[in-house]
């Protein structure tokens, strides 16, 4: 089987294709995990699976796109690269003193669970370890802090804010 038609395909539909199909996979196994144990053993397995999972899939990101840098710079470019991040419309603020802020300006898996009447959940917990395994990949010196995230109050146009500094 070939993938030639793939290469016809304009990139940022790949994008928020691979994305979104990320986000879903891991909504819909959030939602049985909530279903079956409670909301607070699924924050519980889910922040365990995203502290795992993000070392990994962050140095294989740099690996795929030739990401040499390390710390907080090397931080910043495989963000910028990942199409993990797509859907979540990110903003990224680069500093004068060695650290970046990331803002989400949209989170779908937020948004789905407000329309279908289950309000936020406090995913905080999950943010960072998500972003801890993140720093474990390229600047295990830095440290990631949370500027807002849920169950934070938050302005509408940013769902969750982080900083990271060295």
């Amino acid at each position: 089987m070939t993938y030639q038609h793939l290469a016809k395909i304009p990139v940022e539909k790949l994008q928020e294709l691979l994305s979104r199909s990320a986000l879903t996979l891991d909504g819909l196994w959030f939602l049985a995990a909530e279903e079956k144990y409670g909301l607070e053993a699924a924050i519980e397995l889910d922040t365990k699976v995203w502290e795992r999972f993000m070392p990994i899939h962050a140095k294989r990101v740099a690996r795929t796109f030739g990401v040499t840098e390390s710390g907080i710079s090397g931080l910043a470019k495989v963000f910028e690269l990942d199409p993990l991040w797509v859907s979540f419309k990110p903003e990224m603020e680069r500093l004068a003193d060695n650290g970046v802020v990331l803002r989400m300006t949209d989170c779908p898996p937020q948004r789905a669970r407000v329309r279908d009447g289950r309000g936020e959940f406090p995913c905080k917990p999950v943010g960072i370890a998500c972003f801890a395994g993140l720093l474990q990949a390229f600047a295990p010196e830095a440290k990631v802090s949370c500027l807002v995230c849920p169950p934070d109050p938050h302005p509408a146009e940013v769902w969750c804010a982080w900083k990271f500094e060295i």
